[in-house]
């Protein structure tokens, strides 16, 4: 059983979680101007974090790359968005912020608890 720490987990969970929300909010409540159909804006921002949810929650190691790589894209997205929308934008770049280091850290772990095991199977190293 790996051990991740509770508040690198935490803090991807908080970025995830702060990013749906936050694209929501905005774009269903905030946004005064629409530049696409929100239904569009809505599926192609929401599916890829809904789709991290359960494999965070379950500690898979891959979903945690995945996160970590999918936390760049909304960074660029928010640096797009400074210009028309600051707020929306520098808000979503440090929810961002938050899943990619969170992300980055637990797919650390993870990635040491793997290397340990291995070594132990191959009898490299003592339990």
């Amino acid at each position: 059983m790996i051990t991740i720490p509770w508040y690198w987990k935490a803090l991807s969970l908080a970025g995830l979680l702060g990013l749906i929300a936050l694209i929501l909010v905005w774009n269903l409540q905030l946004s005064l101007v629409q530049y696409v159909p929100l239904v569009l804006e809505l599926s192609l921002l929401l599916i890829p974090l809904i789709v991290l949810v359960p494999g965070i929650v379950k500690d898979i190691g891959k979903i945690y790359v995945y996160a970590i790589l999918l936390a760049l894209v909304y960074v660029i997205i928010g640096f797009l968005n400074t210009g028309s929308e600051p707020l929306y934008g520098y808000s979503m770049i440090i929810l961002s912020i938050c899943l990619y280091s969170g992300s980055f850290m637990c797919a650390k772990v993870i990635s040491r608890h793997n290397k340990a095991v291995a070594l132990q199977q191959q009898g490299v190293i003592q339990k």
